[in-house]
């Protein structure tokens, strides 16, 4: 199984199994794809809500809200913002995998910066890892040591595109904020170095 996969049937698996009033269920019901994937929706399925994730149930639908937010944004920058072509939002299988990797990369990291990564969640990643010696040990390795801002911002290299989309991604994955949560999302929005305006769109259309 690619990161590509893994991360769509994450976001596809949290829009299934969040109910309307956007309110998480049990991180155990309902989740498919083996432990590797159990593990990372566990992880997320504890926040209290997952209501604004669940509007990304897929990694196609994650990079069209992110140009969404990037259109609003252009449309009432004075002056006017230039804004990544719409194809830099839309993934391929070329350039999928890298873009996966940043994107579950950012999503363990602001999972992680509230102390949601417990002793069961590790486990099931590295049960899985053991029978997958690539893509699942690069996710274990995740897992036991997340991503700062900057080293998100690192891997994100300057791609205003996939900087916008990795911001979407923490957001939603933090939902209601806790105060560790926001100091890393401001640590993350200033290493991407996304503009405030841009960063309150992306907000926007998140839901918040």
């Amino acid at each position: 199984m690619n990161l590509q996969s893994i991360l769509n049937q994450v976001l596809n698996s949290v829009q299934n199994n969040t109910p309307a009033g956007g309110r998480s269920p049990s991180p155990l019901n309902g989740l498919g794809g083996g432990m590797l994937t159990a593990g990372i929706l566990s992880m997320l399925m504890k926040k209290k809500s997952t209501k604004s994730l669940a509007k990304a149930g897929s990694v196609a639908a994650l990079g069209m809200l992110a140009y969404q937010a990037y259109q609003s944004w252009q449309r009432n920058s004075r002056p006017q913002a230039a804004a990544p072509a719409a194809d830099q939002f839309a993934h391929n299988q070329a350039d999928g995998e890298a873009h996966s990797r940043v994107i579950l990369k950012t999503m363990i990291a602001a999972a992680a910066s509230d102390g949601l990564i417990d002793a069961q969640e590790r486990a099931m990643i590295e049960q899985e890892a053991v029978q997958y010696p690539q893509e699942q040990q690069w996710l274990a390795q995740e897992f036991n040591r997340p991503a700062s801002a900057a080293e998100v911002a690192a891997a994100v290299g300057g791609r205003p595109a996939l900087a916008a989309e990795a911001y979407l991604a923490a957001r939603m994955v933090c939902d209601e904020l806790s105060r560790k949560e926001i100091v890393f999302l401001s640590q993350l929005s200033q290493a991407l170095n996304l503009d405030d305006q841009l960063v309150d769109a992306l907000e926007k259309q998140a839901g918040f």
